[in-house]
């Protein structure tokens, strides 16, 4: 499982005023979003802005993303099309992503290398789940669309989210089973920074590595709790120097405190000790 992000930062795909600041944004990943944040009337004309501000943009660490409309839509078909033809975007995001609609999108994509994250919103979704993810080898993510699916499910959001905690729990598991990321869904108070703080943490306790944004406001918040803590970073040390001690010894085997360390946990160390070398840089 490729952790590549930590913060996706959602881009309405109607507001080409918005594109410069999410780009100049300490978020890991964008995703400029053609579907929800659209009007109907909107969808053509925002797919052209999206695309020319894809195409002009100076390349960048950034993940470049789209959330496309539904294959079942209008706008779906046309939408791949776009993304065939812009080599700057890395990955596209698929709403109510199951099986049929991943094959579907793969088919569409064609010799592209554009990868999938697929969005989970529906109740037969999240049954579908680990299927879904295992559909086809261009998904590296999934993401909780908790909005739709308490819309579905007649559940009333609330701050502390108990209501969506099963379907946090049921995603967070298929991903890692499927060996993709699982990416936490926006919270929606705006304002409310420790409202947001609370519900990054619980989704951190779940499992998940990466949270969506819908300002640039909520990522410095979502950086901090999903950034690796001071223990963490103290414990990948030790594992690290214990890695480049066997290593110089000429040994294979790598073991810290009696137990043996295998390649997997040595590579997490070294992801913890580069996502705190990325925080320290942030904070110059």
């Amino acid at each position: 499982m490729e952790n590549l992000r930590t913060v996706l930062l959602f881009v309405p795909g109607d507001r080409p005023d918005f594109f410069s600041k999410a780009a100049e944004s300490r978020s890991d990943a964008l995703i400029f979003d053609l579907e929800d944040a659209v009007s109907s009337e909107k969808k053509d004309s925002s797919r052209l802005q999206v695309e020319q501000a894809l195409t002009e943009m100076p390349p960048g660490p950034k993940e470049l993303i789209v959330r496309v409309n539904a294959l079942s839509s209008p706008w779906g078909t046309e939408d791949i099309s776009m993304v065939r033809r812009c080599k700057e975007i890395n990955a596209i995001m698929i709403p109510k992503a199951e099986p049929a609609e991943v094959h579907l999108t793969e088919q569409l994509l064609g010799e592209s290398d554009v990868r999938i994250i697929c969005q989970v919103e529906t109740a037969r979704g999240l049954q579908l789940a680990y299927d879904t993810l295992l559909s086809s080898a261009r998904v590296i993510g999934a993401m909780l669309g908790a909005e739709d699916l308490s819309a579905e499910m007649n559940l009333r959001r609330t701050v502390g989210g108990r209501e969506i905690d099963y379907a946090r729990h049921v995603l967070a598991v298929a991903a890692y089973a499927a060996a993709v990321q699982p990416i936490d869904t926006p919270y929606l108070k705006i304002d409310d920074q420790e409202g947001l703080r609370s519900d990054t943490l619980r989704a951190r306790e779940i499992g998940y590595t990466a949270k969506a944004a819908l300002l640039p406001r909520q990522i410095p918040v979502i950086r901090e709790v999903l950034m690796p803590n001071q223990q963490e970073l103290e414990e990948a040390g030790r594992i690290l120097k214990a890695a480049e001690e066997a290593a110089s010894r000429g040994r294979g085997v790598v073991t810290l405190d009696g137990a043996m360390i295998d390649a997997p946990v040595v590579a997490r160390a070294r992801r913890v000790i580069e996502l705190a070398r990325e925080v320290e840089d942030d904070d110059r």
